[in-house]
Order: C-alpha cells, then sequence, then structure tokens
C-alpha cells in the first residue's frame, strides 16, 4: 500500500497552526542563510560547509559568487514521465547503507549527502518570472524556479552544524530549498544574497527546530532536537514528495522501524522567499513548479538537467588531521570517528585526490560501508512512482533516465566551453564513483559506488556519464535520456 496515511495530513494542519509566523522588515543578523555558498557581503554563513545545489552561469560560463567559484560535484540520475503529476507528487523506495567497522572506510568520507531533488515555484528567483504551481504551462526560461535537495545525511562525523552528522550511529534528512537571486541572463546578480537557502529537518511532528528562512535562520535551525527522525543503518525508507494546500510535503516513512517524519514547505512553518534587491524575506509556500516530469522540464539555472533526481554530493572530504596540506582541504577536524577535512574552502576537493576520488567506495567487501539502494515502492524496478489519478496509489513509473555529472565544471584547469577536456574521471582522481543496476527484472536495485561483477551492470563504469553537455551546460556531462534498464511492472501495464 502506497497511500500517504491519513494520519500524516491532520498532523501537518496541527504543526502549521502552532509554527504561524508572520513576515516583517528584515534586520539581518551576522550569521545567516542569506547565501548558501557563504559569500554574502553583508552575512557569514551559519553553516560554513552547506550543501548547495550547483548552477551555471550565462552564455555557458562558470558561475562566481562574489569572484569565487563554487561548483561542487553530483554525480546524479534523473527520471522522465509525461504522466499525470510526475512533477509534483512522487515516492521513492531507498535502503540506507551499513557502516563496517573501522578501519574500513566510512560513508562520511566518500558523500557529505546524497538527495531526492524537484523543481518548485519561486518568483523571486531565476529568472524572476511569474510561476504556475503544479502546471506544465510554465517555460522553464521564464518561469521563476527554485531547486529542492531533500538530504540525507550518513552518521559518523558530529556536530552537523561544524561537520557532518546528526550523531555517531543515526542517518538525518532535511528539506533544502535553494533560489537563485538573479534577473534572467544572469545581467544583475545580488552580491548579498545570490543563493539564499531555506533548510529544516525532517522532525516526527513536523515541527522545524529553528527558523528554516535565508534571513530567519539562526543555529536552532541546524540543531537536530527529541523529535528530529533519526534512522539506523540499513534502514528500508519510503520518501513521499508531493504537493498539498500549504506547500510541498516531504514525508518519510522508516519501514524497518516503524517511525517517521515531515516537513512542509510552507509560509506558516517559516519558509520564505527573498526579494531580489533587499533580500528581505516574505513568508512563502513552495509548491511543485511543473505537473510532469517530461524532458525539458528543468530549474534552468541549475547545472545538472534536473527536476525529479536523485543525486549524490561528493568530494568534500580528505582524510588526516590536516588532510593531505592541499589549499583545498579546510576546515580540519580531528574526528570524532576519523580525523579530516570537509574541503569547502573553495568549493570542493578542486584537486581531486580526497576520499571521494580513491577505490574506496562500496565494492561488495568489508573494506568499505554498504551501497545505498534505491528500488520502485512496488518493487520490481528501479526509480521513483508517480501519483495515478485513477487510483489515487503511487503506481506511474518513469520510463526514461538519464545519468549526468557536474564535475567537469570543477576542472577549471582543463575544461573548455567548447566541451574539450571536460572528461570523468576528472584530472587526478584514481577512481569516479559510478551508478549500477544490481540483478535483474522483477529483482533490480540501483547501487552506487565500485561495484561489478556477475549480475551486475555497471552501465560502462565512469563512461556512463557520457561527455559535455553543450546544449545546457559545458560543465555538464550525461550520456542523455535512455530507456529505464529495469521499469517497474504494474499490474494492469
Amino acid at each position: 500500500m502506497t497511500r500517504i496515511p491519513a494520519f500524516v495530513f491532520v498532523l501537518i494542519g496541527a504543526a502549521l497552526a502552532m509554527c504561524s509566523q508572520t513576515s516583517q522588515a528584515q534586520s539581518f543578523a551576522p550569521r545567516g542563510n542569506l547565501d548558501c555558498n557563504g559569500w554574502s557581503k553583508i552575512q557569514a554563513p551559519l553553516r560554513p560547509q552547506m550543501t548547495c545545489a550547483d548552477l551555471h552561469g550565462s552564455l555557458g560560463h562558470r558561475f562566481y559568487d562574489n569572484g569565487w567559484y563554487i561548483g561542487h560535484d553530483e554525480p546524479s540520475i534523473g527520471f522522465n514521465s509525461t504522466a499525470r503529476h510526475s512533477g509534483n507528487s512522487v515516492q521513492w523506495d531507498i535502503t540506507l547503507p551499513t557502516e563496517r567497522p573501522l578501519p574500513a572506510t566510512q560513508t562520511f568520507e566518500n558523500q557529505i549527502a546524497f538527495w531526492f531533488a524537484l523543481a518548485v515555484c519561486d518568483a523571486n528567483s531565476y529568472p524572476q518570472g511569474l510561476c504556475i504551481p503544479d502546471s506544465d504551462e510554465n517555460t522553464p526560461e521564464l518561469a521563476g524556479s527554485a531547486f529542492v535537495e531533500l538530504q540525507f545525511y550518513p552518521p559518523g562525523f558530529p556536530p552537523f552544524i561544524t561537520q557532518i552528522s546528526c550523531d555517531l550511529t543515526h542517518w538525518c534528512a532535511a528539506l533544502n530549498i535553494d533560489s537563485l537571486e538573479a534577473t534572467a541572463g544572469f545581467n544583475y546578480i545580488n552580491p548579498n544574497c545570490t543563493e539564499p537557502v531555506n533548510f529544516a529537518w525532517i522532525q516526527r511532528d513536523g515541527k522545524p527546530t529553528g527558523p528554516p528562512g535565508p534571513a530567519t535562520a539562526n543555529t536552532a535551525t541546524f540543531t537536530p532536537n527529541g523529535h528530529t527522525l533519526l534512522m539506523n543503518q540499513g534502514d528500508h525508507l519510503r520518501v513521499t514528495l508531493t504537493d498539498t494546500p500549504s506547500g510541498l510535503l516531504a514525508l518519510v516513512e522508516d519501514l524497518t522501524t516503524g517511525q517517521s517524519g515531515y516537513m512542509v514547505a510552507s509560509g506558516s512553518n517559516g519558509f520564505q522567499n527573498t526579494d531580489l534587491n533587499t533580500c528581505a524575506g516574505t513568508n512563502y509556500d513552495f509548491h511543485p513548479e511543473y505537473d510532469t516530469a517530461r524532458f525539458g522540464n528543468f530549474v534552468p539555472w541549475a547545472a545538472l538537467q534536473a527536476n525529479i533526481n536523485f543525486a549524490v554530493e561528493i568530494g568534500h572530504f580528505t582524510p588526516g588531521k590536516n588532510g593531505d596540506n592541499d589549499t583545498d582541504d579546510a576546515p580540519c577536524f580531528p574526528g570524532p570517528t576519523v580525523a579530516g577535512c570537509i574541503n569547502f574552502a573553495i568549493g570542493g576537493d578542486l584537486d581531486f585526490d580526497g576520499s571521494s576520488y580513491l577505490f574506496d567506495w562500496p565494492d561488495g567487501t568489508l573494506h568499505h560501508a554498504t551501497s545505498l539502494a534505491i528500488r520502485s515502492v512496488r518493487g520490481g524496478g528501479i526509480g521513483p512512482l508517480s501519483r495515478s489519478d485513477q487510483s489515487g496509489d503511487y503506481d506511474r513509473p518513469f520510463p526514461i533516465v538519464q545519468f549526468e555529472t557536474d564535475v567537469p565544471a570543477s576542472e577549471v584547469a582543463t575544461c573548455q566551453p567548447n566541451g574539450v577536456g571536460c572528461v570523468v574521471p576528472p584530472p587526478g582522481a584514481k577512481f569516479y564513483p559510478y551508478y549500477a543496476l544490481e540483478g535483474s527484472a522483477g529483482n533490480c536495485a540501483l547501487v552506487f559506488g565500485n561495484l561489478s561483477g556477475p549480475g551486475i551492470n555497471s552501465f560502462g563504469k565512469a563512461r556512463e556519464y557520457g561527455t559535455s553537455n553543450l546544449y545546457w551546460y559545458f560543465g555538464t556531462n550525461s550520456n542523455g535520456p535512455q530507456a529505464n534498464p529495469c521499469i517497474p511492472q504494474i499490474d494492469g501495464d
């Protein structure tokens, strides 16, 4: 059964009533979320190592935030469908990795997060145009668009506000919504709030721990409390992203423990959009931008061709008390699990010599954590399912997929606007992780890392990411849309 439990909507109503806030004139705190990348001219970041949506600049150029390159490495798989509601109501099925005892490589050393994406309306975001919620009438190049990342954080490297994890043993998740304060063609970019971010933990009671809005966030925003949903290693989850009258609902159901948590991206919960000129925040309900996930219904400013996507955020950890003493290592921490650096000083691991670019990924041995595993909520295939009008259930598969990665944009010395030198693996890397299909029709899972051998389709390993996608952005490589290699088979299809 894949319907959303009725009790969730009862809890949503109660939580929204209790969390109502009013928008008021802004007096910006010294630290906040006005710029996810941390380069605001008027405000330092609350959490310097935020996992931000990567973006591209105008006319095929790289994007620089106040002169700083801010690219990320986000190997991703996108899912496309023309079915109704495939762009605004989807369910995913995922099994979390399990850590092996030290000295095995821990998940946080390879990835600081993985996330589920969705495009949402924000008329105050690039390109600053009217956006009609849940509608394919939106023209991507004209409608104001923000980018949702429902992020999951691995255990082992707390505390979260300065490092990566909620605690030493549990996974946790948060709803992030990134906007872009720039006009069409990037003719004007506000240097004070270039990429404002909303952030809220997935909570068992649906109430944010602190104000989510870019202009109002404080340390409580990033501090889990007793209601934050914590998930065990290896737990089996059902993840729902769907529109409600109050805003986008992100629901995480832990099918292993029976616990669940959720968050609604509503003005009543303190979510905000941001004024292009003043950076002032106004309480705002974020709704999905599109009705379908047809090819082309993308966030226009994102480096990835993204809407209904899954991605792994890599390239942000180098082991060692001082890393390997490169300029891209800082900040560094002594533990608590292993000593290491989080590679955020200049955007990421730009020389590609950290943990993410070694043979330290899940490979089926005890030397590494297990891989995440994505199936469909009905089994028998991979990827999300969208909600059907006929049944009210989540039973519509996504027939088209696309592998892509934006790591070439970080190859600043070699990747050129004509696509030359935009290679995967990047120069300096000994390895680059890839998506693979484990099993066969009727019993398959999408895994990620360094898995190969009998029963594994590795799609050519790093070659699955293809070549420079010059039509979209030269810094993103893609093999283009292709048939879902293990499409869920639904009764009646």
